[in-house]
């Protein structure tokens, strides 16, 4: 797994999250407050959809029990982005992992690897 968090140069106190191995352990993408804009999803490497959940918090999450605040769907052998140009608020934190099942529930980690890409400040 190779999380990196690279500051946005045209936007000052962005950061772009991008995560080439995504999986179902959680990703701490920011304690704090924040305001999210973009999630893109690659996962052309898999021949099953995938689902990035997030979570606003800073507190515990248990993937597959701790209900996600977003879930994103992307279908197999394609790349999804999703867009929130005015952005969406969160107030605590911000956390992130990928499974191959939507909603709560499923912990199962994609077959290959799946990149994920979030635009946040």
């Amino acid at each position: 797994m190779a999380l990196s968090l690279i500051g946005v140069i045209a936007d000052a106190g962005g950061t772009h999250a991008i995560q080439t191995d995504a999986t179902s352990t959680v990703d701490v993408l920011k304690a704090g407050s924040g305001t999210l804009y973009k999630v893109e999803i690659n996962n052309a490497a898999n021949s099953a959809p995938v689902f990035v959940k997030l979570w606003l918090t800073t507190g515990s999450v248990t993937v597959g029990t701790t209900d996600p605040h977003y879930v994103f769907k992307c279908p197999a052998s394609v790349t999804r982005v999703y867009s929130c140009p005015k952005g969406a608020a969160f107030a605590t934190g911000l956390k992130a992992a990928c499974v191959t099942t939507g909603g709560t529930a499923g912990t199962s980690n994609p077959t290959n690897d799946v990149i994920y890409r979030i635009l946040f400040s």
